[in-house]
């Protein structure tokens, strides 16, 4: 009794031998978790035993957060032995679970019912004798505490002689949350102990899958924080039914609620009311309320195959995986003294294309995961190149991809990435360097297919991001299989294509060679992937400047002319002078200049959408994206001559708008000047002025300037704007 006596004087109890013959541990003794082993020590050594149970915190905390606590990983139940009773009180004992992001209540059971109780049910503490609570797979001691009612007691309900806990029969296995693997959209999760956890009354087999509840409890299947952007549906298929409800838990608001439209699926694309507030999902958990038993034959997700539109690029465009500026491009990662270039011709044997061989150089690599080929073009004469890949600088681990059916002749070959990295298990692709082999080796061309990875696993932070590239401006969508998905695509421009019904994007989308609504906002860019499509119903609006009242437009669609507003076509005519037809409509993609003031759309029906250049002897080159203008070119400017088109300098270049047009034309100065051919056009009058050197400017009140500053002026008898 000695010992037994010792420990119930003592702050904390340092293993050892009670009445069980299990290995007893002292709060005191636990190993901090959240929080700081001197936060958590600073609650468990002020306990002074025995402890009064009164109206208050007993020990840790019970804030709903992750706060201080205890790794109390290897051990199964926490005792309290109960003396001095006088009256019923619950005791609530607090256990934080990382992996759902949620605090767990759970209360004190007398320990003759440890096997069968069920633990979260609100109950009392009756007599004096032994109580306990079984440790939570994976979860955190955090504290315990007795509620408060409206005065408080002042005296005790009873005293607890002793708190400890016993250790577990067998090692805690270390909960590893699942990372989704997609194959071809779909993603299986395994039936296993590593990411499974079965909680209160109810276990699992994990090798029959077979589920069985004898109370309450749930089963928890915990995922590393899997983002479900593009997923459409989470299925269990089971044989048997407890009707379990299923939760779903995030990383930012703990436990989102029931999913009710199905026991055993939660269709993902179709439920915006959840799939919107959610997070990364850790877990999914079923609460089981019914008893018997039931069987989880499979668990899967099926995803979205979204794939963006592909773009072949020169490798030496790609920048480094982990340089930055300004040894960011192929040109400096090629090795200085190989002196190789894009046009590789007659290599030495045995010699180093591209990039780098030896040990230490594995932080010189271009960052191909990304793409999904690699094409080549030339020849090896006894057709064998090596790949260096995924090197991590020492020769134990040089992974090396000896491609021996190259062309030995000029030709062209196709490294696939995506089926090597599928082959070989990877999910990055850097590639370190390409190296001949004992062979003349002569590479004209050195090319990468880039494009967008499916949203799923490791591709949804690649998609994500590439969504919110404002420079996309094409998507092919006619992987998704289901309904009703969204694409919040940043630049509004951008056309997906995509199978009848899969999206529910308003504008856009391009379905079997249509597009219902084509919606084009000005100052973002646009491309038409392939050479054509048809809108059933298109518009473009933009602001013509008030001061300035012209403008230049380029059209990938017909449209009618606004009210107030005249467009004419340019055609250059001299070294100084450019012809204006005044059009009654827009072609597509034919530039051209306008007349007019202040906000204005745009509107065409059943028309073509191209920016293939049209026929015609039109001066006016329109572009889609931000376009910096040839040097020698010509730019509409409101300048020191007024409204008109202006020379760019090499050493003062210009860039403009999407849908916005410049002029080209040969050996005109300055200035170009614009005629009519109507006699009667007065649109645009300050654009015939020429340069004239010394000329007389004169203020709307005909007084003489010699110095205007911003106003209206009056030169060689017509007006002209300084802003």
């Amino acid at each position: 009794m000695l010992a037994l006596l010792l420990c119930v004087v003592s702050a904390g109890v340092t293993k050892v031998n009670a009445q069980q013959n299990a290995q007893q541990t002292g709060l005191a003794d636990l190993e901090a978790g959240y929080g700081s082993t001197s936060d958590w020590q600073a609650s468990v050594n002020n306990l002074s035993y025995p402890i009064d149970v009164k109206d208050a915190v007993i020990f840790g905390s019970d804030a709903n957060s992750q706060v201080t606590n205890a790794n109390v990983n290897n051990y199964d139940y926490i005792y309290f032995e109960v003396t001095d009773f006088s009256s019923e009180r619950a005791v609530r004992v607090f256990f934080w679970d990382p992996n759902q992001n949620k605090r767990i209540d759970y209360f004190l059971k007398p320990e003759k019912d440890k096997e069968t109780a069920d633990y979260s049910a609100n109950t009392t503490v009756t007599s004096e004798g032994t109580y306990c609570v079984k440790i939570p797979d994976g979860a955190r001691l955090q504290g315990a505490k007795t509620p408060y009612t409206a005065n408080g007691a002042t005296d005790p309900y009873f005293k607890f002689s002793k708190i400890y806990l016993t250790e577990r029969e067998t090692p805690f296995v270390e909960l590893v949350p699942y990372t989704l693997v997609y194959s071809e959209g779909k993603a299986i999760i395994p039936i296993a102990e590593s990411h499974i956890r079965a909680t209160g009354n109810v276990s699992i087999n994990y090798s029959t899958g077979e589920v069985t509840n004898t109370g309450t409890g749930s089963l928890i299947i915990y995922l590393n924080k899997e983002d479900l952007v593009g997923a459409t549906l989470y299925h269990v298929d089971t044989e048997g039914s407890l009707d379990p409800t299923l939760q779903i838990t995030d990383n930012v608001n703990g436990e989102v609620g029931g999913i009710y439209n199905s026991r055993y699926n939660w269709a993902i694309a179709n439920d915006a009311s959840r799939r919107d507030k959610i997070g990364a999902v850790t877990a999914f958990k079923y609460d089981f309320s019914n008893t018997g038993t039931m069987t989880f034959k499979s668990i899967y997700i099926l995803a979205d195959q979204l794939i963006a539109g592909t773009t072949l690029k020169d490798i030496a465009s790609l920048p480094y995986g982990k340089w930055g500026a300004p040894a960011n491009r192929m040109s400096q990662y090629v090795e200085n003294d190989n002196g190789k270039t894009n046009n590789i011709d007659g290599a030495a044997h045995n010699d180093v294309l591209y990039g780098r061989q030896n040990n230490g150089d594995a932080a010189y690599y271009v960052d191909l995961t990304n793409c999904s080929k690699i094409i080549f073009k030339g020849f090896s004469s006894n057709g064998v190149i090596r790949l260096f890949y995924n090197w991590s600088g020492t020769d134990n681990d040089k992974p090396i991809e000896v491609i021996n059916d190259f062309p030995k002749t000029d030709g062209t070959y196709v490294f696939d990435i995506d089926a090597f990295k599928k082959a070989k298990g990877l999910t990055f692709f850097h590639l370190i360097g390409i190296k001949s082999q004992w062979a003349d080796v002569t590479l004209s061309e050195v090319k990468v297919e880039e494009y967008t990875n499916v949203i799923s696993g490791s591709g949804i932070d690649r998609t994500k991001k590439y969504l919110a590239n404002p420079y996309l401006t094409s998507i092919d969508a006619t992987g998704v299989t289901a309904t009703g998905l969204t694409l919040n695509v940043l630049n509004p421009n951008c056309l997906i294509t995509a199978n009848a019904g899969a999206l529910s994007n308003a504008n856009n989308v391009i379905v079997n060679g249509t597009c219902a609504n084509l919606v084009l906002t000005d100052g973002h860019p646009f491309a038409v992937p392939g050479d054509h499509f048809t809108a059933t119903s298109a518009s473009y609006t933009t602001t013509i400047n008030a001061t300035a009242q012209a403008g230049t437009l380029a059209l990938p669609f017909a449209a009618a002319i606004p009210e107030g507003v005249k467009a004419y076509t340019l055609y250059y005519t001299g070294n100084d002078k450019a012809t204006a037809s005044e059009v009654t409509s827009i072609e597509a993609n034919v530039p051209v200049l306008l007349n007019g003031s202040g906000e204005v759309t745009f509107t065409g029906a059943n028309t073509w959408v191209t920016t293939a250049p049209a026929n015609g002897l039109n001066t006016l080159v329109g572009v889609y994206e931000d376009t910096t203008v040839p040097t020698d070119d010509y730019v509409l400017q409101n300048g020191d001559d007024g409204v008109g088109f202006y020379k760019v300098l090499a050493e003062d270049p210009i860039t403009i708008n999407p849908f916005r047009a410049y002029l080209t034309t040969w050996g005109a100065g300055a200035k170009v000047r614009v005629v009519y051919e109507a006699e009667d056009a007065t649109a645009i009058t300050s654009l015939e002025a020429q340069d004239v050197v010394n000329e007389t400017i004169y203020n709307l009140n005909g007084m003489r300037v010699s110095h205007p500053t911003k106003g209206i002026y009056i030169k060689n008898g017509k007006k002209f704007i300084v802003k």
